[in-house]
């Protein structure tokens, strides 16, 4: 496990933003159902614990917008989810 720190999980808060923006993800503004919001929560909790943040931050260098997350992303299939629902970008943005 690694250190704890305000700057360790804004680190990994920035690549889960990356990772949501690259794969075409934007969360909503608005209300939304309870169990969105807790599968969106759960991604903050599952990126900070995550073991391939040096991973994630190299693919991210080089992914370009619209890819699917990848196999390593512990929140791969929450984002999927997301995009299958309609939680995406406008095209443009």
């Amino acid at each position: 496990m690694f250190e704890t720190t305000i700057g360790a999980f804004e680190e990994r808060m920035a690549l889960r933003r990356k990772m949501l923006n690259v794969t075409g993800v934007t969360l909503p503004k608005r209300r939304i159902p309870k169990d969105v919001e807790d599968k969106i929560r759960d991604t903050i909790i599952n990126c900070y614990e995550c073991k391939s943040g040096d991973t994630c931050a190299s693919w991210l260098a080089t992914a370009e917008d619209g890819v699917p997350p990848p196999a390593f992303c512990p929140n791969r299939n929450t984002i999927l989810r997301l995009k299958a629902d309609g939680y995406t970008k406008e095209p443009g943005a």
